[in-house]
Formats: C-alpha cells, structure tokens, sequence
C-alpha cells in the first residue's frame, strides 16, 4: 500500500502535516483534473465529485463557490461548509478554484475515509478554520505576513517525497 493509500483511510487520525502535504501533493497531482473542473464549474454552476468514502458537490452562485459533501451511501449533504468569493479575471478564478478543490478534497478524505484498519468514531464533520490557501492558516490568525512568514518556513519535503512514492 502507498502512503497516498494510506492516508486516504487514516480519516480523523491524520495528522495536521500529513493533512496539509495531503494538500500540497493534490495541488501538484491533479492539477490538470482541478483545472478542467474549474472550467466545468465557471460554465455549468455546479460540479460533483467523489474522493475516499465522500461525495462532494460543488456549487456557483453568482462569485461565491460553496461545497456541500456527503458520506458515499448516505442521502443528506453537510450543505455550504466552506465558501469563498471569486475575485478578478478567469485565470485567477481558475487559480482560486484549483486550491478550493484540494482543500475540499482533504477535507473530505480527513471526514470520510476508505475503509481501513484504523477505527473511526462518530463525529461530526471537522474543518479548518483558516483554509491551507490563506496565509492566516500558517500564523494562526494573527496576519497574513506573518502567515508568509511561517509558510516560506514550512518544510513538508519529506513527508511530499514518501507521497510521491508508489
């Protein structure tokens, strides 16, 4: 089993720095899916997908882009958890979007993971308060420079290398 498989089943027991090499590793891995999900969202307004054990359904209205995600087999979604606005032009939008989807698909995978050897308990959807594309993540928000402080100090490579690892 690779490292990607298994933190797909690791779900609540991921740590905060796999959580976001996880981030990271999908922004690089899927760019290519992310941005031809961007334009498909830009042009029909809604989007699904499925990662780990989710199901997540992406909406546009007007420049706010939500998520609503969803255990696979179940009938209600977790509705709007996370939204943010869209500013600027098409490629910045198409940007924007990109990190969104990585986002939502930790997020998803960190809430309903595959079936594995870890035991999950009962809970109820988890989120970050500050997203791993806002600079306040890094600085626990106390400001987006110090945020860019702290991220330029990051150092994820190791744990990015075992990920990139078949």
């Amino acid at each position: 089993m690779s490292f990607y498989e298994e933190l797909l089943t690791l779900g609540q027991h991921l740590h905060e720095r796999e959580r976001l090499a996880l981030y990271n590793f999908l922004i690089k891995g899927k760019n290519d899916v992310y941005v031809a999900n961007a334009f498909s969202l830009l042009r029909y307004k809604e989007l699904r997908s499925e990662i780990a054990n989710g199901e997540i359904l992406y909406k546009l209205d007007g420049d706010v882009v939500s998520y609503s995600a969803r255990k696979n087999g179940t009938y209600a979604f977790q509705e709007d958890i996370r939204k943010i606005q869209l500013r600027f032009n098409r490629s910045f939008r198409k940007r924007q979007l990109v990190k969104f989807f990585a986002q939502t698909e930790v997020e998803v995978i960190w809430n309903f993971p595959l079936q594995g050897q870890t035991l999950q308990a009962e809970s109820s959807y988890c989120i970050l308060l500050y997203p791993y594309f806002d600079l306040r993540y890094f600085s626990n928000g106390r400001g987006r420079f110090v945020g860019l402080i702290n991220k330029i100090k990051t150092n994820d490579k190791e744990l990015l290398t075992k990920l990139r690892t078949l």
